[in-house]
């Protein structure tokens, strides 16, 4: 697949960050969730990929998304604290540290935990407390009243040892609450425009609750975010025994059987409509364009305007936006999100394109 990690005006290579890495993923059995596979070499890639400060993911003033899924997440938090009214409270990956920003303008004093010099440079320009520091067990000495993470969870090698790492470092009666992506339907059906090289674990409801309880802690609460398909989860750490945990049924083993199925039918579908086919939402379309070998022969639009014109490594084609939708009204689109489908649907229509011929990942197959 193509290493999905920044925009460029060139797509110049990087030294020591290949373009295309491969993408392997199993299931965790016992906490069933899906966990991608990197070797320790490209692990060390993906590593210096966020050295560079270029991450799309990244939630910042560049990124486009601080009005719409950053103000989802930040509200969340807000409330939580409110609500448990704690002294000592940590962010784990703060990044730039916006929401320590939100939470500060709010009365809530926040410190970030975060190793990286682009957190660094944020917390100088912000004036935010920052531990520039790897997150550990010891790190808090169990002081902390509520830690809080977002987009952490799905990119952290040994989630479980994070999470039992966040449990050790909350003192009895501590809260932990975090955002993290809902990979549930897309499991559920064999959806592979969750694979993203930096999204190493893929969660449901089930495997959520399994990791927290398998943490030590004693009660979880899993809701919806209001923009985006994500889980908002907060956790207690009790100070007695451990509750018992009612779960949902298994859901990821037979992961790879839906997703050879959808994959297949995705390949009949190309090779019928490649001719004139464009796709929608970059990210959720790469995964199924490399696994029929197009690196760059289908157009892919974006609805964030700034993007046009820019490239990601390992794809050969410049992303497009809205100002450049064809004007032939039989041209076929496939839109890689579901959680936008049909938001994106009805731009494409205003636009000309028909409704006949706008597809959903999920239609196929």
């Amino acid at each position: 697949m193509p290493f999905y990690w920044r925009l460029s005006e060139s797509g110049a290579e990087v030294p020591g960050i290949p373009a295309r890495l491969p993408f392997r993923v199993t299931r965790n059995e016992e906490l069933d969730f899906l966990e991608y596979q990197p070797t320790d070499a490209e692990w060390e890639a993906i590593t210096l990929a966020y050295r560079q400060n270029e991450n799309i993911g990244f939630v910042n003033p560049e990124s486009g998304q601080i009005e719409t899924y950053g103000s989802s997440v930040n509200r969340f938090f807000r409330d939580v604290i409110a609500d448990v009214a704690p002294t000592r409270i940590y962010e784990v990956g703060c990044g730039a540290g916006f929401s320590i920003q939100f939470l500060r303008d709010h009365g809530f004093r926040v410190t970030g935990i975060d190793p990286s010099d682009y957190s660094r440079q944020w917390s100088e320009r912000l004036g935010f407390p920052l531990v520039n520091e790897f997150f550990t067990g010891d790190l808090l000495s169990g002081e902390a009243d509520l830690i809080f993470c977002n987009d952490v969870f799905e990119h952290v090698r040994g989630v479980e040892q994070f999470s039992r790492d966040v449990w050790t470092s909350l003192r009895p009666g501590g809260t932990f609450c975090f955002s993290t992506t809902n990979s549930t339907q897309s499991i559920a059906i064999g959806d592979v425009s969750m694979f993203e090289h930096q999204h190493v674990n893929m969660f449901t409801t089930r495997s959520i609750r399994l990791i927290l309880a398998a943490a030590g802690f004693s009660e979880s609460q899993i809701g919806a975010g209001s923009y985006g398909n994500t889980f908002h989860v907060v956790a207690r750490k009790g100070e007695g025994r451990r509750a018992a945990v009612d779960v949902p049924p298994a859901s990821c083993d037979e992961f790879v059987e839906r997703a050879d199925g959808r994959l297949r039918a995705f390949e009949s579908f190309y090779a019928a409509a490649a001719e004139r086919c464009q796709f929608y939402v970059p990210l959720r379309c790469i995964p199924y364009l490399a696994a029929v070998g197009d690196f760059g022969e289908s157009d892919l639009y974006d609805s964030n305007a700034a993007w046009r014109g820019k490239r990601i490594d390992g794809y050969a084609r410049p992303l497009k936006s809205m100002v450049d939708l064809p004007t032939a009204r039989g041209d076929t689109f496939v839109i890689g999100s579901r959680t936008f489908h049909e938001e994106i649907k009805r731009t494409l229509v205003e636009h000309g394109i028909l409704e006949s011929r706008i597809f959903a990942i999920a239609d196929l197959g």
